[in-house]
């Protein structure tokens, strides 16, 4: 099934990412009848009591619970509409994602409307008819919305990333959102919110809502006081163009929305990052030279053995995709007991963002032999540039070590039965734990990068000369700062998109959002957006017609990174107080034994319980945002 559905993320051909779109819809369609089949689901009802250890049991449940989530025990003429209704869904989704990954939309723009930016930056763009092409991923957005002065170029690049695909995906995103509401009715339940929150750890969309609301509420505080110290700094600058003669290069965008503030929703990432420079001392383009690509993933995945007790090797006799991937055979004690591979670098066609796609599950075939997990990091990170080698940003460096937890939750895990085994719905076959707890390990180990400790054995001058060559403490000690740096924004925006997921999945379009009727999806998106950031957003757009986790299974699903989140801080902070240290073998043992090895043979509360010894609680991510 890899094999036939990865080129549909990674393929420069697009007649090869079309046909592999296409096999993704043949699996998913076939696993949907399978589950759909009533004499099916009658006969594994009946064995249930065949299922003698917790492992076994564990395989029923959540088998059977599939069965039901698609109407197998619906009468004939119910089952059948939902079938039509659940493939139109996926057909949907899948055009919309491809819609995304095909999107190579760019801005033209002169390097003086680029002013501000890394000289090396501008000269590492291509161009045409004499201007810079501005790709819309992230490592040419991002740079661009931190660092350029001209804040009409700014909001070029913020309007052209939230209309891409708007045109293609807008009207596929409202069929999609009705017809997933009318498939939820047929199944009995209130709405499509409702029919996927039953398979995860919140269970229901109170429990989910409840969750949002609650952490939008704790945010606020932090949040206003972000808003107010970058618009003092937007402010200081403003005077100081005036004393200067210099012209304020766009106005602010009309005087609704803004809480007094005076920001624009693209002024945010520029005064942050010069805030981050001017306060913290810290600046990216700086920073990153301590984070060469290579060297930086070599010495990660040195604190992964350390911890876990697994070598990765390279070995360039594996099969890859293109000549950038790179093939890791993984071991343990000597013995291969999975495969990694690295898809680094941006392409066109490929996706866009960086993910970990599981390619092999593990389990334990029926004549008793163990087969290996495998999988790949897709990412789009930057290449080598103006004579220097690829170098990560702090944030980038941070999502690497995120991708990598992933990537040890899947070839850690320990399973006789591959449904129970790390995977997500990225790929066409079932397995994975409940979604809202697929987080949870990756961010536990995501914290670890701001730590000190990790810091002076990661870090790298690309150099590699005298005193450069590791942060000094003072560095560090500021990165530290970063966990709770521009906290209350950043999460208050992350909630309230959560917030609209669930608001979009909870019924039909049209919408109601504070007594205005008849909104679209995109028009929901902003006033709910600018509700809790109080920032105005740019009319027009549409954001939701190119975020993927509408179209790739993340559906009444985002709030499960906040909710894994929370979790994850209680982990981290259970890890850091452990007596045998926050990163020994001893720790990671536990760590395998009790959260990554037994993926979805427990549930999330289980598992969590178990390494916790007590209930989980949210205090120590309070505590890590400042709060």
């Amino acid at each position: 099934a890899a094999e036939l559905t990865l080129p549909a993320l990674v393929s420069g051909e697009a007649a090869r990412r079309h046909a592999a779109t296409e096999a993704k819809k043949e699996l998913q369609l076939m696993w949907g009848k399978t589950y759909s089949r009533p004499d099916l689901y009658k006969v594994l009802v009946s064995a249930q009591s065949f299922a003698k250890t917790p492992e076994e049991q564990r395989l029923s449940q959540v088998v059977l619970s599939k069965f039901r989530h698609v109407g197998a025990h619906l009468e004939t003429k119910q089952r059948q509409e939902l079938e039509a209704l659940d493939a139109r869904c996926s057909t949907l989704c899948f055009t919309a994602e491809q819609n995304i990954n095909e999107d190579c939309s760019s801005v033209l723009l002169s390097a003086e409307e680029l002013e501000g930016c890394a000289e090396t930056f501008v000269q590492s763009l291509p161009e045409e008819n004499g201007l810079k092409q501005c790709s819309l991923k992230a490592p040419v957005l991002v740079p661009i919305l931190q660092r350029c002065g001209n804040s009409e170029t700014r909001k070029k690049m913020m309007e052209a990333s939230q209309k891409r695909c708007m045109e293609v995906n807008g009207p596929l995103l409202e069929e999609l959102l009705t017809k997933r509401h009318k498939a939820a009715l047929q199944l009995g339940f209130s709405c499509h919110a409702e029919r996927m929150l039953a398979l995860k750890m919140a269970g229901s969309l109170d429990s989910a809502r409840s969750f949002v609301l609650d952490m939008l509420q704790r945010m606020q505080p932090l949040r206003d006081k972000d808003l107010q110290r970058l618009s003092a700094r937007k402010h200081r600058l403003e005077e100081a163009e005036a004393k200067d003669g210099r012209k304020r290069k766009a106005e602010v965008l009309g005087n609704g929305g803004h809480g007094g503030h005076g920001l624009n929703a693209w002024d945010v990432s520029f005064y942050a990052d010069l805030l981050k420079r001017e306060e913290l001392h810290l600046d990216d383009e700086k920073l990153k030279e301590f984070f060469p690509l290579e060297g930086t993933i070599d010495r990660i995945l040195e604190v992964y053995t350390e911890l876990l007790g697994l070598t990765f090797e390279r070995n360039e006799q594996l099969p890859v995709w293109h000549d950038e991937v790179k093939a890791f055979e993984v071991k343990e004690d000597g013995k291969v007991v999975g495969h990694l591979f690295l898809d680094q670098f941006p392409r066109d066609g490929k996706f866009s963002h960086q993910m970990i796609v599981p390619l092999a599950p593990a389990f334990v075939s029926r004549d008793g032999e163990e087969c290996l997990p495998a999988c790949v990091n897709i990412s789009n990170l930057p290449r080598s540039e103006g004579g220097r080698p690829a170098l990560l940003r702090w944030s980038e460096m941070k999502t690497l070590f995120h991708e990598l937890g992933h990537v040890m939750h899947c070839l850690c895990t320990r399973t006789r039965f591959s449904m129970l085994s790390w995977a997500w719905p990225i790929v066409p076959w079932p397995g994975g734990v409940e979604q809202d707890f697929l987080e949870v390990p990756s961010m536990a180990l995501e914290k670890f990068a701001c730590e000190p400790l990790l810091l002076q054995r990661v870090a790298r001058h690309f150099s590699g000369q005298g005193g450069q060559g590791q942060l000094e403490e003072a560095v560090v000690a500021k990165i530290k700062q970063l966990e709770t740096w521009m906290a209350g924004l950043g999460e208050t925006r992350y909630f309230s998109s959560s917030l609209f997921d669930l608001m979009i999945h909870s019924q039909a379009p049209p919408y109601t959002f504070e007594g205005e009727d008849n909104l679209t999806a995109a028009e929901l998106y902003r006033r709910v957006t600018q509700k809790y950031t109080t920032l105005a957003q740019l009319p027009k757009t549409n954001y939701s017609a190119s975020w993927y986790h509408l179209y790739i299974g993340y559906d009444a699903g985002v709030y499960g990174y906040g909710w894994s989140d929370v979790y994850a801080a209680d982990l981290f902070h259970t890890m850091q107080v452990s007596e045998s240290g926050a990163l020994s073998s001893a720790t990671g043992q536990r760590l395998r034994k009790e959260i990554l090895g037994p993926c979805a043979t427990k549930t999330g509360d289980e598992m969590l319980k178990n390494f916790l010894g007590r209930e989980p609680s949210v205090e120590a991510w309070c505590a890590l945002k400042g709060l």
